[in-house]
């Protein structure tokens, strides 16, 4: 090889060398062990939220942000609140997708619902309906008779356990509320739908992100029988929820009047296909089976965590009590009337600190970059289809964000300014229970669930949940 091969040779690699560094340089800060295929799987432990919050503490510098992969999958993992104001504010459009989850698109009819779409029309067509038609003011008001019913009936069951003596399971009776309440809300009954969507839900698979390569991935499924644990747990939610579709199909509802989450949506089919948007069975099903599965199993966690903390704080039990007897007019009142909720800030600052300190979900449902940003400034360059995990439980947590973030304090919240101004409908970066942009559907429904103050009166914790 001659000399000016060689030198030419050597000048390329010097380059290729300098530039994969500067571009490195660009990313946010990472973990230095990466293991083949695993990558950074090997440093998470069973409670993730809890792991990756430590890595951010070692690994993450100062940025609130932190680069891992976590096997074929290149995740950002957002650990403060302003990191994720950042984002949100200046690139929330670039990381507006979601990552392809295979057993995800499975139970979705083809990520035909809201929560699991990917980014473009369907997505927002899908999203008006249920913003504007399922859980608009007027539409979560007419579900106002339901939900004070299950209350009255948590309460008294609550109630007759304690004149007997009899210890009550917390999580027994906060999940049936919601899981009544939802399944009445979207299927117009209870009883018996209710019994079986129970048992749908205990025996739904976890929605694992894929972190193999897709073959890889099948294999392992199939091997494992988790295929077969999926396409089974499918078609029993299939006939379930077709069974409601073809209920409502028969039902003599007329047009315009109001009716449960399938029986609008039915009557939303002929609409919408002269607008342009196909809403099939399937995507009926979808979106009906969006809501029910992600308001039931959040709501119950979070109301059962608010009863935790105020059997924990008795200072903060006996203010709340006080504050539901005088707007309700008397302590020996059982139910608490809605339209009472705005006379109880007191209950709307508990509801925030049970938010903050325990958010429903505390990994955000992931996101992806449709496109490469530069963040922070273009302090760091993000590259396109990089998933983005958003921390909820590390940025409740934030001391740059909140004074005493491990105590519970609902007091933070009561005021006109500073934290008291904060609320979660993700216009506040430190307290995103819910997200930003694109929020579960079921937020309007579940909130009203959580904000009932019957559920607060003669409940008792006996049993904590899992961090």
């Amino acid at each position: 090889m001659s000399p000016f091969v060689l030198a030419v040779a050597l000048l390329l690699c010097f380059l290729y060398v300098v530039k994969n560094r500067r571009s490195r340089s660009k990313l946010p800060p990472s973990p230095a062990w990466c293991l083949p295929l695993l990558g950074h799987l090997h440093l998470i432990g069973r409670l993730p939220h809890r792991s990756l919050h430590e890595l951010h503490l070692r690994y993450g510098g100062g940025g609130g942000l932190l680069l891992l992969q976590l096997g074929r999958r290149r995740t950002l993992v957002v650990s403060t609140a302003a990191a994720a104001a950042d984002l949100f504010k200046n690139h929330d459009l670039a990381f507006s997708s979601r990552p392809h989850n295979a057993a995800a698109h499975k139970q979705t009819y083809g990520s035909r619902n809201v929560s699991f779409a990917p980014y473009g029309d369907h997505w927002r067509q899908a999203k008006r309906i249920v913003v504007v038609h399922l859980l608009s003011a007027r539409r979560v008001e007419a579900f106002a008779p339901v939900r004070a019913a299950e209350a009255a009936a948590l309460v008294s069951r609550a109630r007759r356990a304690a004149e007997a003596r009899e210890a009550v399971e917390l999580k027994e009776l906060v999940y049936g509320y919601t899981n009544a309440v939802v399944t009445r809300a979207a299927a117009g009954a209870a009883g018996a739908t209710a019994g079986r969507l129970r048992q749908l839900l205990a025996h739904s698979t976890t929605l694992v992100d894929d972190l193999l390569p897709d073959a890889a991935a099948r294999v392992l499924r199939r091997v494992t029988g988790l295929e077969k644990k999926i396409d089974d747990m499918n078609a029993d939610w299939d006939r379930f929820l077709s069974e409601i579709v073809a209920e409502n199909k028969h039902k003599a509802s007329k047009p315009g009047q109001g009716g449960d989450i399938v029986d609008v949506l039915l009557q939303l089919r002929e609409k919408e296909g002269a607008k342009g948007f196909e809403l099939t069975d399937d995507g009926i099903k979808a979106i009906t089976k969006d809501m029910i599965a992600a308001a039931t199993e959040t709501t119950a966690v979070t109301l059962e965590w608010a009863m935790v903390e105020l059997a924990r704080n008795p200072r903060v039990t006996a203010k709340l009590q006080d504050e539901i007897a005088r707007v309700a007019g008397g302590s020996e009142q059982v139910a608490v009337m809605e339209a009472e909720l705005n006379g109880m800030p007191y209950l709307r600052a508990v509801i925030k600190e049970v938010l903050r300190l325990h958010p429903p979900l505390p990994l955000l449902l992931p996101r992806e970059s449709m496109a490469a940003a530069a963040v922070q400034g273009g302090r760091y360059e993000i590259p396109a289809q990089t998933a983005l995990l958003v921390n909820a439980w590390a940025i409740g947590r934030d001391p740059a964000a909140w004074d005493a973030p491990e105590e519970f304090g609902p007091e933070r919240f009561l005021g006109s300014d500073g934290p008291a101004a904060v609320d979660f409908w993700g216009t506040d970066y430190q307290l995103l229970p819910f997200g930003t942009g694109r929020c579960p559907i079921d937020f309007h429904l579940a909130l009203t669930q959580w904000a009932d103050p019957s559920t607060t009166r003669r409940s008792t914790a006996q049993k904590q949940p899992s961090p």
